[in-house]
């Protein structure tokens, strides 16, 4: 009879050899299982032997973080664009007829009606009539300069809003995919174990120019998303190291990219939006890199209660209430019904992916680290 399904919870730090509690060593990982560590051969042997490791050591395989976000980036513009078709999720900025010209080289930030801060500045979308579906383009947005522009901007309104949802959905796919009991895989970074992931909540500094505010016909203001209330992904090994993956910035123009060709099941789509990179003691050490200030951050994989919904309920299918209630304490917010019909579409399509590659092995076929590209927009030409 098969284990119980549990949460697997591995190695947290790297302090001292598990067998003679000796620190101050390069202590090196047991190649098996990941989850001890030792100072030399010789305490490995006699931790195998009379410290009773042989009985509970399982083999498990490393992902490398810096391969599976490729995966994760490209999985994340295809759960963006299924959760269009549910009603409410389509932003208005892709159902509206575009009535100016927001191309970031031809117009300039302008405060945000309705805001006391003159410096909270974007540029303007100015919103006309309601499109349907099949009217995109041209008629969406007909001052574009070209169809790439136009698709750019189309891809850069689809990816504002809902970075939390997707953010979280990812993290809760990783541990109930990759970090239960019967799974055989573990994620490592800079060639150390996983230790922790989650949620990293804070901001993100991004110019006046590469933000978006949308105008109504009837006048009302939406928000674009804000990077001074953003979240993202953490992870950090068991020897401290930590990066950060961001599958939301692209709405702000941070036009890196992962094609999706070396992940093979992604068609029609041609990129994943996202951002990873260390995060470095010394900021100045990567002057190209985004600035993030985290303000606060939660574990998933150490959550009881996201433990609790995947041992209680081990389908994607199951209805998640105590999920949500969960989500609605971290945001501070009630979800509305939209969103929980797009976090559950999300939580399905994510378990299913993310199962059928880990379970059956395709992602010993990706590449060693996720290729990387840029969006580069076309010049803009003045009327």
């Amino acid at each position: 009879m098969a284990d119980p399904l549990s949460i697997r919870v591995p190695l947290q730090k790297v302090e001292e050899c598990c067998n003679c509690s000796k620190t101050g060593e390069k202590l090196l990982f047991c190649s098996s299982c990941w989850d001890r560590v030792y100072c030399s051969v010789e305490c490995q042997r006699n931790d195998w032997k009379e410290g009773g490791h042989k009985k509970k050591c399982i083999k498990v395989e490393q992902v490398d973080i810096e391969s599976l976000y490729g995966y994760l980036a490209c999985l994340g513009h295809e759960l963006r664009i299924m959760s269009q078709g549910i009603e409410g999720a389509l932003h208005p900025g892709i159902s509206h007829r575009i009535l100016n010209n927001p191309s970031p080289q031809l117009c300039k930030p302008e405060p945000i009606p309705g805001s006391e801060d003159p410096a909270d500045q974007a540029v303007h979308v100015q919103l006309g009539s309601h499109l349907e579906s099949e009217e995109l383009a041209p008629t969406w947005w007909p001052q574009a300069t070209s169809q790439y522009d136009r698709l750019r901007l189309l891809r850069r309104i689809a990816f504002d809003g809902y970075d939390f949802h997707l953010h979280w959905v990812t993290t809760f796919g990783i541990l109930w995919v990759l970090y239960t009991n019967r799974s055989k895989c573990k994620i490592k970074y800079k060639n150390s174990p996983i230790a922790d992931f989650g949620l990293a909540h804070g901001k993100v500094e991004i110019p006046s120019q590469d933000r978006l505010v949308y105008i109504l016909s009837d006048g009302s203001v939406l928000r674009g998303q804000d990077p001074d209330d953003h979240w993202w992904i953490y992870v950090r090994n068991a020897r401290g190291d930590e990066a950060i993956l961001d599958l939301g910035a692209y709405t702000w123009n941070v036009a890196t990219f992962v094609p999706t060709a070396p992940y093979k099941e992604f068609e029609p789509l041609n990129l994943g939006p996202a951002v990873f990179q260390a995060l470095d003691a010394d900021e100045t050490a990567n002057p190209g890199k985004l600035k993030y200030t985290e303000h606060e951050r939660f574990s998933v994989l150490t959550d009881k209660a996201f433990g609790s919904a995947i041992i209680d309920k081990p389908t994607s299918k199951d209805p998640l209430p105590e999920l949500f209630e969960r989500l609605e304490v971290i945001l501070q917010k009630k979800l509305d019904e939209t969103e929980k019909k797009v976090v559950q579409l999300w939580i399905e399509r994510t378990f299913m992916k993310l199962t059928h590659v880990i379970f059956e092995g395709d992602w010993k076929k990706w590449p060693a680290a996720a290729p990387t590209e840029v969006d580069v927009e076309e010049p803009a030409k003045e009327d």
